[in-house]
């Protein structure tokens, strides 16, 4: 029996097999006692790599790709502290060339301190067909320009207020079409986008609110939002406005520059409007008592004539109906004329500039002088000098017309004896360097 243990005991091939039985059982030990196996349900973020190259192929994630995801880990001990450090994996999507499902491995962000023995498994139905991968959903993406209906806005415009009446007009959204994008078989399904917007109290100004989009397939039917989860909208919401402006009568009044024998007490005029229907902003039509035409001067216009005048509309205003020019039927009374032809000689220049030499172009200028009948009765025409003012001149040097000057009856009150050019008639004055 002694032989027989000695023997074993010189047999190298027994202590072997003694080393390998306890090595097993060192490993037993440890992987059991020291650093036993373990499963957890653990959630990680996801990011995605490789988007870009989706791009290229005119596909984009599906909305409904989620951004976290609950796995099933299974490791060591220690594994399982390294794996709960970074709760983060990696889906690389730039493989995927086609619309539809796809079955994408995954790498955990800190693979070079996770080994290879670590398991992954998905315990969410729908996430993973298999293990390490994750269903990675893609569309394929077109573009279309869609004009916005605006059948879906109601409001109410207030009727009047006083003297005033409130005017509705067309209302308008911006912007007026948009752009959207996303899956093909989903934008073909699409055939009106409504704008909807409800003004609820009566409005008596012009009002601009947020206005929503409802979508609208070929049969009228509304497409659930749910439906449109993977369509990008280069505008969810719209702006809309309704203008409403108010409209009221406003009287014409003319305006004269007095001269030429005509003053406040024998001026006589008479209109072929009286008033006019003005359409604007509310604030700017309430401060406007009356609505003034251009200045016309009396030393253009004959004793009786008629003067037609654009009429000017304040600013945020415009006419309403009828025509936008209006006649002033002008008399002057209690005056007398005369016309006479005023000699070179007698016309002179003052506010001449330095280094200028003006003469007077035409031998005689017609004139027709006004006034009182006695008065004109001693008029001669040696008693009338013409005054051409030329301290405002800026023009270049050669010819030019004067239609303003200074009549002079030699002490005579300007306002006693007028004049004013008869049609076609003025000075002609060339302007030489000194």
């Amino acid at each position: 029996m002694r032989n027989l243990v000695n023997k074993l005991l010189d047999n190298r091939l027994v202590y072997l097999l003694i080393s390998i039985v306890a090595a097993f059982m060192i490993w037993l030990w440890v992987v059991n006692i020291v650093n036993p196996s373990d499963t957890r349900n653990l959630t990680f973020q996801i990011q995605y790599e490789g988007l870009g190259v989706l791009e290229n192929y005119n596909l984009r994630l599906s909305s409904d790709m989620p951004d976290r995801v609950t796995l099933r880990v299974e490791a060591s001990a220690t594994d399982m502290i390294r794996v709960e450090q970074n709760l983060q994996i990696i889906v690389d999507v730039s493989g995927i060339s086609e619309a539809g499902e796809h079955d994408v491995a995954f790498r955990p962000a800190a693979f070079n301190i996770v080994p290879s023995t670590v398991s992954f498994r998905s315990v969410q139905p729908g996430i993973s067909n298999t293990e390490n991968t994750i269903i990675v959903r893609t569309n394929r993406i077109t573009g279309r320009t869609v004009t916005l209906e605006t059948t879906g806005i109601t409001y109410e415009i207030a009727e009047s207020d006083g003297d005033y009446v409130y005017v509705g007009e067309r209302r308008s959204v911006y912007p007026e079409s948009i752009q959207i994008d996303g899956p093909e078989e989903i934008l073909s399904r699409i055939d009106t986008i409504e704008v909807v917007a409800d003004f609820a109290q009566p409005l008596s100004s012009t009002t601009t609110q947020p206005g929503t989009l409802r979508v609208y397939d070929h049969d009228g039917a509304e497409i659930p939002l749910s439906e449109l989860q993977d369509v990008f909208f280069s505008h969810e919401t719209v702006s809309v406005t309704v203008p409403v402006r108010m409209m009221r009568s406003v009287p014409l009044r003319p305006v004269f520059e007095f001269g030429a024998g005509a003053n406040e007490d024998n001026v006589e005029y008479s209109l072929n409007r009286e008033q006019v229907w003005l359409i604007g902003e509310g604030d700017m039509l309430r401060n406007l008592e009356y609505l003034e035409l251009p200045a016309i001067s009396l030393n253009r216009v004959a004793v009786v004539d008629v003067v037609r005048l654009d009429i000017p509309t304040p600013p945020l205003t415009e006419l309403y109906d009828g025509p936008d020019w209006v006649d002033v039927n002008i008399q002057i009374q209690d005056v007398s004329e005369r016309t006479m032809s005023i000699p070179r000689a007698r016309i002179g220049f003052i506010g001449t500039p330095d280094g200028v030499i003006p003469s007077v172009a035409i031998d005689t200028i017609t004139l027709v002088i006004r006034g009182p009948a006695e008065i004109l009765e001693e008029l001669d025409e040696n008693d009338i000098s013409v005054i051409v003012n030329l301290s405002d001149y800026e023009g270049q040097i050669g010819r030019f017309g004067v239609e303003e000057f200074t009549v002079l009856v030699d002490d005579w009150p300007s306002e006693v004896v007028g004049a004013m050019i008869l049609q076609g008639q003025g000075i002609i004055v060339n302007i030489q360097r000194g």
